[in-house]
């Protein structure tokens, strides 16, 4: 006997559906669902003991397989068939109640495209592997991937959206453990670039609620209340301290939590923005946007006026001259080392510029590589920053009114 018939008879020793039959035979012959394998595999086998007239091996089936066949050389009782004994009838009966779960649970949710999967019962589990004890796995499919395929069928046909393992809107969780269908939305990401023409709020929220707002709260606003929301993240190319007006385009993606409503118009959103920050460019992103943003190292111009304690020749500002390409070597600025580790970073001047502004003061413009810190360059920071403004003029300065005027895209 072939291995295919052996495994086929063993599994047909206790009563099984056609979709927990075919399933063992996954493997085996594509273009068809598990069910019509199922019944085929029936067929064959019911043909081959009609064929032997019930020979000493078919002793051992589970009759009850076959009340709906009809055959010649061997009599089968006429009564209902037994309930399946790896699924229990879960493949007959219950697939259009676990669609109907889940049209119920994802009432309120707007989502065209989702992924499905199952949280089996211990029982469910237990009944695939006492099967796979007795008939082996050289072909099957596990019952998870099957039923996470077939309800995925039904949510299709009954939500009228589509499933999308890469880029699901929502994940839809068939618990049989529980009996219930749980929904749950994936972040709507929002692309855009802001510019934050006041000083004093921060770039994203504070837990402790020093500040009462922030650019990342101003900009979600409008869309936490469209979107009905859980939560938000701003993700920002960098991030300007919280005295200092980013008069530049800062690119930046908002993501919103577990989002109820997707179908809202983001651009006519966008200008119910308080006018503290503007925002351009706002178009739908995605999470690998979010990466590209945090790892992109852009070159930024700043702006400010440096304040010197003693007076300053207009001829002494061409010693300034020596930071244009100069490597500055700064450690942690004393004024984040709360937050931040203690470290050496090497960071490029490509340019300054610098305009007199009366007796001790001037205006200073500079282009810097990504993380260079521009008050330490203009203070040295108590000698943790070299070179800097400070040293060159051998006047104690330090850097006002800072803006970011350029972020340099590449």
């Amino acid at each position: 006997m072939s291995s295919f018939m052996h495994k086929a008879r063993k599994i047909l020793e206790q009563p099984v559906c056609d979709s927990c039959l075919g399933r063992q035979f996954a493997q085996l012959v594509s273009g068809l669902t598990n069910s019509e394998r199922g019944r085929i595999v029936r067929t064959i086998v019911a043909m081959s003991i009609d064929h032997e007239k019930a020979a000493e091996e078919d002793k051992k089936l589970d009759l009850s397989n076959f009340v709906h066949m009809k055959f010649h050389n061997l009599h089968v009782d006429r009564h209902e068939p037994k309930a399946c004994s790896i699924c229990g009838g879960l493949f007959a009966a219950e697939l259009d109640k676990w669609a109907e779960k889940v049209k119920a649970a994802a009432s309120g949710y707007e989502f065209r495209t989702f992924l499905i999967g199952t949280r089996l019962s211990s029982q469910l589990l237990d009944s695939e592997e006492r099967l796979w004890e007795r008939a082996g796995i050289d072909w099957v499919e596990p019952i998870k991937s099957e039923l996470n395929r077939e309800i995925g069928k039904r949510v299709e046909k009954i939500l009228k959206v589509k499933f999308d393992q890469k880029n699901p809107e929502a994940v839809i969780m068939a618990n049989f453990d529980s009996g219930k269908a749980e929904v749950q939305s994936n972040p709507l990401f929002i692309y855009g670039e802001y510019q934050k023409l006041v000083r004093g709020i921060p770039q994203t929220k504070w837990p402790s609620g020093k500040y009462k707002t922030s650019v990342e709260q101003i900009i979600a606003k409008p869309y936490m209340k469209a979107t009905a929301g859980k939560e938000h993240k701003l993700h920002g190319l960098g991030r300007e301290d919280i005295d200092a007006r980013c008069l530049a385009w800062r690119p930046f993606v908002l993501e919103i939590l577990e989002p109820k409503k997707r179908f809202i118009d983001i651009k006519a959103l966008a200008k119910k923005i308080e006018k503290k920050v503007r925002v351009q460019g706002i178009r739908l992103s995605n999470i690998q946007e979010v990466r590209e943003i945090k790892e992109a190292k852009l070159d930024k111009s700043y702006r400010g006026i440096v304040v010197c304690k003693g007076r300053i020749l207009p001829q002494e500002l061409g010693k300034l001259n020596q930071l244009t390409g100069a490597i500055i070597n700064q450690r942690t600025p004393k004024r984040v080392m709360h937050r931040r580790g203690d470290l050496l970073r090497k960071r490029k001047v490509v340019q300054v510029k610098f305009k007199p502004k009366g007796a001790k003061q001037f205006v200073f413009e500079v282009t810097g590589e990504a993380g260079l810190y521009v008050k330490e360059l203009v203070s040295g920071d108590s000698g943790r920053t070299q070179l800097s403004v400070s040293e060159l003029l051998a006047n104690e300065c330090v850097l006002k009114d800072l803006d970011v005027i350029k972020i340099h895209k590449k």
